[in-house]
């Protein structure tokens, strides 16, 4: 129904983005999407039909087609496909768009905006009239970067400490105490805790949490492991029980429920943490 499709960023931007991918159907589709739990800001470009948000209750149909999505952290976040669907997805790195944009992601979270509301006019404009030239969605893509690479001139530069933390985090697949990260990073947790929020839009202990549910996906994804409890284990759970909990209170389906669903597309997205052997 849906395929999706991985690009290599440019290797500029390796700093900033996470990756690319395309998000197709071949035919018009009604589809309501259930989003995984996210630490990262998107980009969005949707090339045929826009798809319409639901964020709980609220509903939003957005009328222009570059949008910015931010940190999800809400497990009742869906999207609706009414149509036939193009559309390129740029994942940010955790502190990426902080530093491209000079806005943080605190001010997206659990939300859908209008990139063009962040950009001077007339390079919302510039933008804008190049992607409605460019006549591939490869083409777009590589117009896309290029924006972005003339924003990467303008970038603030990283914060260390958050960086350092990132890094740690990521290394440890989520399992890691802000008391090990402030030990480590040699910062006070308020400190850290403020800056954090700041450049990535979410706490540390947040997204360490992110983290280890992505870990745990990549897990079921390439079914390396026979059952939850080995899961659990290797995800660094205290005990089963504490893993099926925190599991469907980040993303509203049990772990059966999860990989059984056809309501969402995570194990197509997100396979980046674990590689099949």
């Amino acid at each position: 129904m849906i395929t999706i499709e991985i690009h290599n960023p440019n290797p500029l931007l390796l700093k900033y983005i996470r990756k690319i991918s395309v998000f197709r159907s071949k035919k018009p589709i009604t589809y309501r999407q259930k989003l995984t739990p996210s630490a990262f800001t998107c980009i969005s470009y949707n090339q045929r039909d826009i798809p319409v948000s639901i964020f709980g209750k609220r509903r939003v149909h957005p009328e222009r087609r570059l949008q910015i999505a931010g940190p999800k952290i809400n497990e009742h976040i869906y999207v609706q496909y009414n149509g036939t669907l193009e559309q390129i997805l740029i994942e940010c790195t955790a502190s990426g768009f902080y530093y491209l944009f000079h806005v943080s992601p605190s001010l997206f979270i659990n939300s859908l905006y209008c990139l063009d509301d962040i950009l001077l006019p007339t390079e919302s404009e510039t933008l804008n009239e190049m992607l409605q030239h460019s006549n591939t969605l490869k083409r777009k893509i590589e117009t896309l970067e290029k924006f972005l690479l003339k924003r990467s001139s303008n970038a603030l530069l990283p914060c260390d400490y958050v960086e350092y933390s990132l890094r740690l985090i990521e290394e440890a697949k989520g399992n890691i105490t802000i008391k090990e990260l402030t030990d480590k990073v040699l910062i006070s947790e308020r400190q850290l805790d403020r800056r954090f929020r700041e450049i990535v839009g979410i706490t540390p202990k947040k997204f360490a949490r992110i983290i280890q549910l992505h870990f745990v996906i990549n897990l079921m994804y390439i079914k390396k492991y026979n059952t939850f409890q080995d899961i659990a284990y290797f995800a660094s759970y205290y005990d089963l029980a504490h893993f099926y909990h925190k599991f469907k209170e980040s993303t509203g389906f049990s772990p059966v429920e999860f990989i059984n669903s056809d309501e969402h597309l995570a194990f197509q997205y997100f396979t980046d943490l674990v590689k099949r052997k």
